[in-house]
């Protein structure tokens, strides 16, 4: 292994957020999903109008019983209309039930395939996109965004699509009982429309405002918590607070003025509501008189436009929800709009690595997180890089791995670039972090997710290798369902034993065994990944170092001592030999 130093200095990536779809790539994309769906929405939305068509029966019947109360008619005619009234009351909530079920489920089903499509797309994204922008914003969207939809999906649409099919037949049966009621009822109409056109104007701007606002408070928190320690060292705890509180508080504003805006919408429905039923019962007293009409009919007249209050307030106040979806809406299908920048895979002619004028810095505002990094890693052998926190350990870690790409300079695995290096169709290099996760499902569905085709005796093999003696154990064996009792560092056996599976010939391990505590319970597991492998570790146990064929020494981005263990160890002031005095007075207590 030789190492050089050469300084170099170019921008890193530009800042920037994931796109946000406008409404026609929404609607096109929502048209798209609900294809499928056609012959369900068909009979849908025959259910809803047949639904609404019989409640349309109740306010013209009970005007009839006011006209045959008034004309001393029998009581059996009476009770036949008020068995009428029964009915269609009936009938009407079931088919409107049964359209309403049958359209969530419709939508539902699309929103599922939007669910999949957008999480495929994340997962897809390069890790600089992700980086620039904000983990916090991909997370905001697969998460409140798709939560927003939900809500619209389950509740506030089918609502709207009801009250949309019940204004309409109102209003042609207001028209059928006597056109001037109809105009009469139309009062409301002019400051309806002005009501919703300035609630729209203002709170569309303040919804897309308040997402992304969510987004920024959230990747806060979120940065606040991964730097936790850091933060705490460098006595940062402050001003860390701080930002988080003025995020939070700009984020709480805004949702304030989107407040305003709905209780000054909600005041002009009701100013409608008052005006149009006004002008309503004044023609109908005016009609009434010239004996154009009789009472019954201009009692159903008021019933009909009563009958609008609920359903034009649920479709005017549902606009406040569906501004919320759409939100979201174009939040998602933007993930689908950021391509990932996909780079050409080549076959790597064996698991060698080398290094030129490597640097990277995470953004422009920012120094390099390592520079001047020049290293050639044999074939085959095991490489420690050890630091301090901050030193760059991770950073030097993901760009090996091709996670991360070079700000300058070049990684080369087998002669090809490290983010494009494969071997046999899969990627060469593997990456295996601290961070543990459990995957809904299975024992086996959690350990084929590196290799689709594995035998069951495969993943006991896998398992028996990186000493999961506790998984024979299980009730189901491979079949058992995974819960919250499996521990941190059995899920990262799970995670090690994923890379047996995919058997790469390199593999990269960042503190891959923090979680195994005070014992050596994933010195095994990382002894059986590292075997007949390039392996680079990042240390969390100076033991690691000890056997290994070569150590880094990693301060502030760039390499400060480079050797064997026993070689750093003989040197005279040696960052590396009090590092490693530090640890084993630590283990020591």
């Amino acid at each position: 292994m030789t190492t050089t130093a050469e300084a170099t200095n170019e921008p890193g990536p530009e800042d920037g957020r994931l796109p946000v779809a406008d409404a026609r790539q929404s609607w096109q994309r929502a048209a798209r999903l609900l294809r499928p769906q056609k012959a369900a929405l068909v009979v849908t939305t025959l259910l809803l109008l047949t639904g609404s068509g019989a409640a349309l029966l109740i306010p013209l019947v009970l005007g009839r019983i006011v006209d045959a109360v008034l004309d001393n008619s029998s009581m059996s005619q009476i009770t036949a209309y008020a068995g009428v009234v029964i009915t269609a009351g009936i009938v009407s909530a079931l088919l409107l039930r049964a359209g309403g079920r049958l359209l969530v489920v419709c939508l539902q089903s699309a929103l599922a395939g939007l669910r999949e499509e957008v999480f495929a797309a994340a997962v897809n994204l390069d890790q600089d996109t992700i980086e620039d922008a904000g983990t916090s914003d991909v997370v905001s969207r697969v998460t409140g965004d798709v939560e927003a939809i939900t809500g619209a999906v389950s509740g506030v649409l089918p609502r709207f699509v009801q009250a949309g099919f019940t204004i309409l037949l109102t209003i042609i049966g207001l028209a059928a009982l006597d056109p001037w009621l109809a105009l009469a009822a139309l009062i409301a109409v002019p400051v309806q429309a002005f009501t919703t056109a300035r609630f729209l104007r203002r709170s569309r701007p303040l919804y897309r405002r308040l997402r992304r606002e969510e987004s920024d408070r959230g990747q806060t928190i979120i940065e606040a918590v991964r730097g936790a320690d850091t933060i705490t060292t460098a006595r940062a705890q402050t001003p860390h607070l701080q930002q988080i509180a003025i995020r939070s508080l700009t984020a709480v504003e805004t949702q304030r003025e989107t407040t305003r805006a709905r209780n000054r919408f909600n005041a002009g429905l009701n100013l409608a509501e008052f005006l149009g039923l006004a002008a309503v019962l004044a023609v109908g007293f005016w009609r009434a008189s010239e004996a154009s009409l009789s009472v019954g009919a201009v009692t159903a007249a008021a019933l009909f436009f009563h009958r609008l209050f609920d359903p034009i307030s649920a479709l005017l106040s549902s606009i406040d929800d569906l501004q919320r979806a759409a939100a979201g809406l174009g939040r998602l299908v933007g993930v689908l709009h950021a391509r990932p920048h996909h780079q050409p895979c080549q076959q790597i002619a064996d698991s060698s690595i080398r290094i030129r004028s490597l640097a990277y810095r995470y953004s422009p505002a920012t120094h390099d997180a390592v520079a001047s990094i020049n290293l050639d890693i044999p074939h085959g052998t095991t490489t420690v890089l050890v630091g301090v926190s901050g030193s760059g350990k991770s950073t030097l870690a993901q760009l090996i791995a091709g996670t991360l790409k070079p700000s300058t300079g070049h990684i080369l695995i087998g002669g090809v670039p490290a983010t494009e290096a494969t071997n046999r169709g899969r990627r060469a290099v593997l990456l295996v972090t601290q961070d543990t996760h459990l995957f809904t499902g299975t024992l086996a569905d959690n350990l084929r997710l590196a290799d689709p085709d594995a035998t069951d005796n495969a993943l006991w093999e896998a398992l028996d290798a990186v000493g999961a003696d506790w998984a024979p154990d299980l009730v189901d064996g491979l079949g058992t369902v995974l819960g919250h009792d499996l521990d941190d560092a059995r899920i990262q056996q799970l995670a090690l034993a994923r890379v047996l599976l995919a058997d790469p010939p390199v593999v990269v391990l960042d503190e891959a065994t923090a979680h195994a505590g005070t014992g050596n319970a994933l010195d095994t597991a990382v002894r059986a990944v590292i075997r007949d492998r390039t392996a680079i570790i990042v240390a969390h146990r100076f033991t690691q170092a000890e056997t290994a064929d070569h150590i880094i020494v990693l301060d502030r981005g760039h390499i400060h001592e480079h050797g064997t263990h026993t070689h750093l160890l003989g040197q005279p002031d040696s960052t590396y030999a009090r590092l490693h005095t530090a640890a084993h007075r630590a283990d020591a207590i």
